[in-house]
């Protein structure tokens, strides 16, 4: 026969059959609020995520249009470096034509000792051609004023090309020396660019490599973890780009962005504190 059971077991027995649900109950009540938490939290880190991605993105496209403006602006340097040595070209004929002058000076004045040669023999040959001689001397005169007059242009001409050549040569020097710089590649954090223009270049050249140098060095900022320099990197050029205008202006909002998402205000009060 089945064993009985009396009131108080039953009693005992639905107590804790109770107490099992509630202690049951407040387990899964404490697990959907965990679960609560974890949900709110991976929505966070989502949305981060995708700001991140966002972020890169617009990045990565930044870096692509300066480079193509960097492209572009090599491809203009290449054409100033072609009229650059048509200069030189034009200079080496010019150089040519003040040889040709000396030559021709040279020739004037031996054509002089020439003639005072002869002079000086019609003297000594002829007292009875003494009219004559004088005359002569009178046209040797005149004709050695004309000479030395000519002799002073020439020498004045020869000293403006000297003049000329010279301060071309520096010019052309100097030009070399600011190519070289905006060749010299990408800057790092640490370097600021400060020569916007370049003379004897176009002016939207040298911006144009100028901006790509900031922006690389902004990006490499970000790539070692230095927000706050990044930050001058991108305000420096915000200002610049004002002083410029379009079509530069264009990259404002770019700059801008990644200066929003950068966090570029709370960056700077951090490192100025």
């Amino acid at each position: 026969m089945p064993e009985k059971h009396n009131f108080s077991e039953w009693v005992w027995i639905l107590g804790a059959v109770l107490v099992g649900f509630v202690a049951l109950g407040s387990y899964l009540i404490q697990t959907q609020q965990r679960l609560k938490v974890v949900e709110l939290e991976l929505g966070g880190a989502k949305e981060e995520t995708g700001r991140a991605r966002a972020g890169a993105a617009e990045l990565a496209k930044v870096i692509e249009n300066l480079r193509l403006e960097l492209k572009a602006a090599n491809t203009a340097l290449n054409e100033y470096q072609g009229q650059l040595d048509k200069a030189n070209a034009a200079l080496a004929e010019l150089s040519k034509k003040l040889d040709k002058t000396q030559s021709d000076l040279r020739k004037r004045q031996s054509q002089l000792q020439d003639m005072e040669a002869e002079l000086k023999d019609a003297k000594q040959a002829a007292d009875q051609a003494k009219a004559e001689a004088a005359e002569g001397e009178k046209q040797f005169l005149a004709l050695k004023e004309e000479v030395a007059l000519e002799r002073q242009a020439l020498q004045s001409q020869v000293e403006s090309l000297n003049q000329t050549a010279n301060q071309a040569k520096a010019e052309g020097a100097e030009r070399e020396k600011r190519i070289a710089k905006l060749r010299q590649g990408v800057a790092n954090c640490e370097e600021f660019f400060n020569e916007w223009e370049v003379g004897g270049a176009p002016a939207s050249l040298s911006a144009i490599a100028a901006l790509g140098r900031e922006a690389a060095a902004a990006r490499d900022c970000i790539d070692k973890g230095d927000v706050a320099t990044a930050c001058k990197h991108w305000q420096g050029l915000l200002v610049e780009i004002e002083k410029i205008g379009p079509p530069l202006s264009e990259s404002r909002g770019e700059i801008e962005e990644l200066m929003r998402q950068n966090r570029c205000e709370a960056a700077g009060s951090a490192a100025s504190n």
